[in-house]
């Protein structure tokens, strides 16, 4: 069976034939019911805001994520294989046992999975619990999002799983609410992001990007430039968000500046978890924000115990309220640097948004996207020496503006060029960046590429089943067959 057609041209290189073939190898020669695709994401301005309850402004790219799946009812248990069997283990779990505390002790692939199962079942009510309590999946799994490159694989992994585990279910569910089981479920691995990636992977609409919103969740869509194009490269220089601390501990950043700011306004402090916040706590512009950090916080580190000092806390109070299990022994906060980038890109962000809306020129949304990175490397400090080198190049070749994308230390770069001199800018940045790098046997057009706005996840049902006359053969209305 060719299945390939059904994700476009777009998505041409996801080896879809291949993957039914696998699956079928694995599996007894049986053959996938449905599947599901979930799409990469570059964030083109408001970047480590999300998780702060500021908007960003992402667009769906054209590599994916694509599951392979079938229901059983034989047992509860799930049969996990990866199409890249040299690198990435078979898994067999009872589902009754993925529990958030062996998940969050091994950030593999399969456990990234396995999040997006247990998520799934959480949406579940009691009845369709039980409904579905002898339902199993057989999962076949491929991409060809680069990994740790700032593009959102991870998330897209979770995101599929969640969806292919409900649309199994034949529970229905909206675009929104997907959204965001996907961003809580992803937490069990122990990264604590905002809720981007999963918003703008399922909601993302062919040629427009996103303005994501937050608390509540909401999507608008703006299309871009038509003079424009993006390109992404890759550093090269890899970063796993959940085998380090590095990302959490800006997420705690920021929520001690929300926190010592608020104890210094005599505000309940205990509840300013994020700077978005305090800020509609305040009735504060952007502006009167800023104008608080300079106000309130020091430019040196805090160290923790002047941390405790503030907040009159003990450091295992502080732990309980503020920090997340791997930043409870970081020694050293700089909150003046966090907490300024944030309001900052949020600024960026309001001002991207309004220029796309009056058709303003692709060179003052390439300066925003300059000013972006600047701020994430001096403030954030979330950069890397070959980003740097990517970025300062990008620059020569005539790039209308460039930024990291993604949690940074490394990654992809994101890059706005004119529309007709694309091709030849890939051409320059593979010729002059990778030439005399070791790619570790990677495609160049894994590397760097031209993209265009893609769209967002989908499934399709192979076949019509009737394994069990309590799960319907009804599609969830998230669906596009």
């Amino acid at each position: 069976m060719e299945v390939d057609y059904v994700w476009g041209t777009s998505s041409a290189n996801v080896p879809v034939q291949k993957l039914e073939q696998h699956f079928r190898e694995n599996f007894s020669s049986l053959q996938p019911e449905y599947y599901v695709k979930v799409p990469g994401r570059v964030n083109l301005i408001g970047e480590h805001v999300d998780y702060c309850g500021y908007s960003v402004f992402p667009m769906a790219i054209d590599q994916c994520i694509v599951v392979a799946a079938k229901r059983t009812t034989d047992r509860q248990t799930i049969e996990l294989t990866n199409l890249c069997t040299e690198r990435y283990e078979n898994v067999s779990k009872n589902i009754s046992d993925i529990s958030a505390e062996s998940l969050g002790k091994n950030p593999s692939w399969s456990n990234y999975f396995l999040c997006g199962v247990k998520g799934a079942r959480e949406y579940l009510n009691d009845s369709q619990l039980k409904a579905v309590e002898k339902v199993g999946f057989l999962f076949a799994v491929t991409g060809n999002i680069p990994e740790s490159s700032g593009l959102s694989s991870s998330s897209a992994l979770v995101t599929a799983a969640v969806m292919a585990t409900l649309v199994g279910y034949g529970v229905q569910i909206s675009r929104l609410e997907l959204a965001e089981i996907s961003a809580k479920c992803e937490r069990y691995i122990g990264t604590a992001g905002g809720g981007m990636d999963q918003a703008i992977a399922v909601n993302a609409k062919q040629g427009y990007a996103a303005r994501i919103d937050f608390n509540p969740l909401a999507v608008k869509q703006f299309r871009l430039p038509a003079d424009a194009k993006f390109v992404v490269a890759q550093s090269l220089a890899v970063k796993n968000k959940a085998a380090s601390n590095d990302f959490n501990t800006r997420v705690v950043e920021c929520r001690l500046a929300s926190q010592i700011i608020a104890k210094k306004l005599n505000l309940e402090w205990e509840q300013m978890t994020a700077l978005a916040k305090l800020q509609k706590s305040l009735d504060h512009s952007l502006d009167q924000m800023i104008e608080l950090v300079h106000q309130h916080l020091h430019i040196d580190g805090y160290s923790k115990s002047e941390v405790c000092e503030i907040l009159s806390v003990s450091e295992d109070r502080l732990d309980e309220l503020s920090l997340t299990a791997n930043t409870t022994e970081v020694t050293e906060f700089h909150l003046h640097r966090r907490a300024l980038h944030v309001f900052e890109e949020a600024k960026r962000m309001e001002e991207f948004c309004r220029l796309c809306e009056t058709s303003g020129a692709a060179s003052d949304l390439g300066r925003l996207m300059d000013d972006s990175h600047s701020s994430l490397r001096y403030l954030y400090q979330c950069s890397h020496p070959d980003l740097e080198e990517l970025v300062a190049l990008c620059k020569l070749e005539g790039a209308y503006g460039c930024k990291l994308t993604g949690a940074g230390w490394g990654g992809c770069v994101v890059v706005m060029v004119p529309s007709d001199g694309a091709e030849g800018f890939v051409r320059s940045i593979r010729d002059q960046y990778y030439s005399n790098r070791e790619t570790c046997g990677k495609r160049i057009d894994e590397l760097v590429f031209a993209t265009s706005p893609s769209e967002g996840a989908c499934c399709v049902h192979v076949k019509p089943t009737s394994i069990s006359d309590k799960i319907t053969d009804q599609l969830p209305a998230l669906v596009h067959l």
